[in-house]
């Protein structure tokens, strides 16, 4: 027999393998108990990595579109936004009395800042839990008592995209009122 041609595929040369019925298969064996608990595990592990990575992304890009619009807002009404962090912007955002920004929605931003801040310094995630709780509480405090259900069966990731793009929407509309006056 010619192991180049009737071998198996990985066979090179001739004599690699003397005879293709002599080969011996190794049988799949049944994973142990202890193998199943661990893949079970691994499994869930790599689920919760994934939501919290699902988290973790919408929040950064729902704060960095806030902090766009903060600074919009801030270009807009000639006020200074070098130099300040987000609390800073927001500070100086609240003292232009835009009207398009309840005290509600300023509320909002500023519990989403505080789940940003907490994701960013590696809080616990029984933290990040609470605030991302604090989050659609203050959501739907923004919101009419009629968009309360709708809020409340947002997934995560849809309420916290949805609640920094209803104080970012907000921010853009005042900025552009205020720069299309000037």
């Amino acid at each position: 027999m010619n192991a180049t041609t009737d071998g198996p595929p990985d066979a090179v040369s001739e004599g690699a393998v003397a005879d293709v019925e002599n080969w011996v298969m190794l049988e799949e064996h049944e994973a142990s108990q202890q193998e199943k608990m661990f893949e079970e595990a691994h499994r869930r592990a790599t689920e919760r990595i994934k939501a919290y990575e699902e988290c973790i992304i919408t929040v950064l890009k729902g704060h960095l579109a806030a902090e766009q619009a903060l600074n919009y807002l801030l270009t807009a009404g000639k006020r200074r936004k070098r130099g300040r962090k987000f609390a800073g912007k927001m500070y100086v955002a609240r003292g232009l009395f835009v009207e398009e920004m309840t005290k509600e929605l300023w509320k909002l931003l500023e519990v989403g800042n505080d789940l940003r801040n907490s994701i960013a310094h590696g809080d616990k995630q029984g933290t990040i839990d609470n605030r991302i709780i604090e989050l659609r509480k203050a959501f739907i405090d923004a919101n009419t008592p009629e968009q309360k259900k709708h809020i409340e069966a947002m997934s995560e990731p849809q309420m916290i995209t949805m609640a920094f793009s209803q104080c970012s929407s907000h921010i853009t509309v005042a900025a552009d009122r205020i720069e299309r006056a000037s």
